[in-house]
């Protein structure tokens, strides 16, 4: 089974609520078949979860909204698949669904804590294997979805790897930290002395043993101030020849002297250097293959959920 394909259907196993629900509140409803808002809420909790974030950390009231969408569009694939599955018939036999079952159950310490996990999701041992049952038979329909992708070609894993040189070779790089104090070219005699002084200064306590990464962050004048004086690594020909002069120049850990660049005097130092690669096209052919294969496997995949929803009624009861 591809491996985002596994992890999408070890998301979907903990997006469902128990099945049977009194009073349900829907948001949605798949050809009938109702999700409730308890199912999306428990959903998203677990979204949260897997993405080891909390409500808190949402600011962003638009970005919540996308992610509750997103959980709620998972749960509806996930019933077009299971409603699939028993139309076509690749329902999950007894022993697949036992074998899941066992397989889950296995990765916790004692059965009781593996019961203690599936009680706090709101689930019985028989409606976790209710839920099993439909996980494993989505699988079962999505893989035959999948077999009907067409095989990656030769000539497919030689393009990409032509059209994308920048992946296969890279040149050796330099990881820069820089502290920068802006000075404008029209700057006096005495503006020019008192940066270069503060800057002196500066250089001073980063090489007297001060933290580089906190003095970029308290003095520094760039943009990359926010990230303690972080670059973008770089190679040769990337960067200014000044700049690349005297970064190619320092050893690992090494501090520059005052720099004059146009947009003002700076100090570098080197974290580290990154060595250059080169992977040929005979070594890189079956990575590319599969990571090609996967990309067919996700279009094909999305196009049979936007087959079934165009064919089905989904409705969307409230805002999610």
């Amino acid at each position: 089974m591809p491996g985002f394909l596994s992890a999408t259907l070890a998301a979907m196993a903990l997006l469902a609520a128990p099945l049977a629900q009194a009073q349900e509140i829907l948001v949605a409803r798949v050809n009938g078949t109702g999700i409730s808002q308890q199912r999306l809420e428990r959903g998203f909790e677990e979204d949260l979860r897997q993405r080891k974030m909390n409500l808190l950390q949402i600011r962003n009231p638009q970005r919540m909204k996308d992610m509750r969408r997103a959980v709620l569009d998972n749960l509806i694939e996930q019933e077009l698949f299971w409603q699939e599955a028993q139309k076509t018939g690749v329902v999950a036999t007894p022993e697949e669904v036992d074998a899941a079952y066992k397989a889950t159950a296995a990765k916790f310490k004692t059965e009781q804590s593996f019961e203690l996990r599936i009680r706090a999701e709101g689930y019985t041992p028989d409606s976790y294997r209710e839920l099993v049952k439909r996980q494993v038979s989505a699988s079962n329909y999505i893989g035959g979805v999948l077999a009907k992708a067409a095989p990656v070609s030769d000539e497919e894993v030689h393009r990409y790897y032509k059209d994308n040189p920048d992946k296969f070779h890279r040149p050796e790089q330099v990881l820069l930290r820089h502290i920068m104090l802006k000075l404008a070219k029209q700057a006096s005699e005495a503006e020019r002395a008192k940066t270069r002084a503060r800057i002196e200064e500066i250089l001073k306590q980063a090489r007297a043993g001060g933290d580089f990464e906190q003095l970029a962050r308290q003095h520094s004048e760039a943009p990359t101030k926010q990230w303690g004086g972080e670059m973008d690594p770089f190679g040769r020909g990337q960067a200014a020849q000044p700049l690349e002069d005297a970064a190619f120049a320092l050893r690992e850990g090494e501090i520059s002297e005052v720099l004059s660049l146009p947009e003002g005097l700076q100090i570098l130092k080197l974290e580290r250097r990154i060595a250059a690669f080169s992977v040929s096209e005979e070594a890189a052919r079956e990575r590319v293959r599969s990571y090609l294969q996967q990309i067919k496997a996700k279009q094909v995949l999305a196009r049979e959920v936007e087959r079934l929803r165009n064919a089905g009624n989904v409705e969307i009861l409230q805002p999610s």
